[in-house]
């Protein structure tokens, strides 16, 4: 089982994350009733496409911290792992909160995909977890600063 750890800041008031969540997983794709964002990794000449599922559910909050909980896993399947883990939203001032990611995948295709993994797994998940921290964070400043609110 492989971790992942990454944080990033959000132009986004803390007491708007929760809907914020909700706006953004109601502004994707939803492809065979399943929420879908579009993930591409690039590391030398190997790239990757693929659609992946993500979920982000049940907001615990307390105060300060928002914490929800966060899978995402190929949308067509495939021998690609599926990421489980928390996301948290951390208050650090009047508009702005910092995002963090903490979860585990488990390589796929038993001894050939810890091989892959010790080898390129590491590098392809933080690409692939950056980018969705990415996602999220501009779906929660846009979010935030519709005019509806």
């Amino acid at each position: 089982m492989t971790e992942l750890h990454e944080s990033l800041t959000v132009h986004c008031p803390f007491d708007q994350t929760p809907q914020a969540a909700e706006a953004y997983m109601a502004s994707l794709p939803l492809v065979d009733g399943k929420r879908v964002i579009p993930i591409r990794i690039e590391i030398g000449d190997l790239v990757i496409e693929r659609r992946v599922d993500l979920v982000l559910k049940y907001p615990r909050t307390y105060p300060g911290n928002v914490i929800m909980d966060i899978q995402w896993g190929p949308h067509d399947g495939g021998p690609y792992p599926i990421f489980k883990g928390m996301l948290s939203v951390e208050e650090t001032g009047s508009n702005v909160c910092r995002i963090d990611l903490d979860g585990h995948y488990q390589p796929p295709l038993g001894l050939a995909g810890a091989v892959f993994d010790a080898a390129v797994g590491p590098r392809i998940a933080l690409i692939a977890s950056r980018q969705l921290l990415d996602e999220i964070k501009t779906g929660f400043e846009v979010a935030t600063k519709s005019p509806a609110r």
